[in-house]
Parts: C-alpha cells; sequence; structure tokens
C-alpha cells in the first residue's frame, strides 16, 4: 500500500486491483441493471450521450462508508465520506475531460461490470502525460478530482456499470462538506432533504487547469450544461 500512497501524493492518482471480488462485483451489476425497471430511478444524462445516474444509491453509499478506511491507507489522508453516485453507460456515451468541484476533493471509481469487447479506458492527464487506465470489473482508480483532468472517450460496447465515491480531506478547507452537505449518508429524497456542495470560494480556482466544453456537464453536479452554470462565474 505505500507504493499506492506515494503515487497518490506525487502524481494526484493510483490504481487499486481487486477491491472487490468478481462475484461481488457481478453482483452489483446485476442490482444496478434491474434498478432499470424502477421508474424514476435513474435520471437520463444525456449531456454523456448516452448515460443514467442515480445519487446516493443506497448500495454506492454503502461502499463509499466500507472503503473509507482502505481510500484513507492508499492515500495517507484522513478522509470524510462525501456523496456517490452510481452510473450506467450505454452505447456512445462519453465522459468529457473536465475537472470535478473543488469539495470532491478525493474520489474513486470502482469498475462494476461491461458488456463490450473490451475495458473502457478512463483516461488521466498526470506527470505531464495523457494516461489510459483500463479498470477490469472490481478494480478502481482513486484521484484527486478536482485537480487530475479525467475524462473517457466513446464507448463501444452495449453497457457499463460505474459507480463514484466521493470524500473530503479531513484536515482540509473542505472538511465542512462532509456527507455533500447532507444530515447523514444514505439515499437522498429532494422534496425532504437539502444539499450544500459549493461555495463562492471554489468558484474560478486558479489551479482549474481544463474548462469543461460549453455544453459538457458542469463539473459542479448541478445537472446544468456548464456554460448556463458556473461558466458564468469561473
Amino acid at each position: 500500500m505505500s507504493d499506492a500512497v506515494d503515487q497518490f501524493q506525487q502524481s494526484g492518482y493510483t490504481v487499486l486491483r481487486h477491491v472487490v471480488s468478481p462475484q461481488s462485483a457481478q453482483l452489483m451489476t446485476t442490482y444496478a441493471l434491474l434498478q432499470q425497471q424502477a421508474p424514476g430511478y435513474y435520471q437520463a444524462e444525456d449531456m454523456f450521450r448516452a448515460a443514467m445516474g442515480r445519487y446516493a444509491d443506497a448500495m454506492s453509499e454503502t461502499l463509499l462508508l466500507e472503503l473509507t478506511p482502505l481510500m484513507e491507507q492508499a492515500t495517507g489522508l484522513k478522509l470524510l465520506p462525501c456523496y456517490s453516485y452510481l452510473r450506467l453507460y450505454g452505447p456512445g456515451a462519453v465522459l468529457p475531460k473536465h475537472l470535478d468541484r473543488p469539495s470532491c476533493e478525493v474520489s474513486a471509481s470502482l469498475a462494476l461490470g461491461f458488456r463490450a469487447p473490451s475495458l473502457w479506458p478512463l483516461c488521466v492527464h498526470a506527470d505531464g502525460q495523457d494516461k489510459a487506465l483500463g479498470l477490469a470489473p472490481g478494480d478502481m482508480l482513486i484521484y484527486r478530482g478536482a485537480d487530475v483532468p479525467h475524462w473517457r472517450d466513446a464507448f463501444n460496447g452495449e453497457w457499463c456499470v460505474q459507480t463514484f465515491l466521493h470524500y473530503v480531506d479531513a484536515d482540509g478547507a473542505y472538511a465542512d462538506f462532509k456527507f455533500d452537505g447532507r444530515e447523514r449518508i444514505g439515499p437522498f429524497d429532494k422534496a425532504t432533504m437539502q444539499r450544500r456542495f459549493q461555495r463562492e470560494a471554489s468558484y474560478g480556482r486558479d489551479d482549474a487547469m481544463v474548462a469543461p466544453p460549453p455544453d459538457a456537464p458542469c463539473p459542479c453536479g448541478s445537472g446544468k450544461p456548464f456554460k448556463d452554470c458556473h461558466a458564468k462565474k469561473a
């Protein structure tokens, strides 16, 4: 694990293999696919061309909590869970090159399953290079989402299931964004609960290396195109 800490601290990312077993990854993939039968469970994300997602899905929130010790071991940081997001990509889906909102200081992308001819690389720009990282089911990329640009080219497959886990440094500037400003970790009801995931101090950071394309989703997670959201403040 010391090698992972060194790479994360030096390059802003590291990859952990076999975080969950193939059997567990398959179980979670089946769960995610079956949720498509529940009307309204996923929110369409047309800006990714072909994707749908669920904020604070119960399974993903469980992973967010249970993997916190491993995340701390791999980063050398004391972390507080922020939020999770379960996403299903379809044929031709893309992930535009972007940076996450600053309160997502440490993020993880956990591959659960796919139906495609080959792995779908998750790319990062680190150490002055573009790097394409293949994640098999159960593998996880840990990265500084607000500092390391990341993206995916068009998906050549039928479906891909991924869950994203986000954390803040317990001793950092965004520690007050633990739980994504929610009262607790767990399923989120927009009608009765609130989130507080951004503040003015986060806008227009000098270290932002990539501006998302105008029509790409805003990294703040609002669901709006960048041009209609933080492009006006950056």
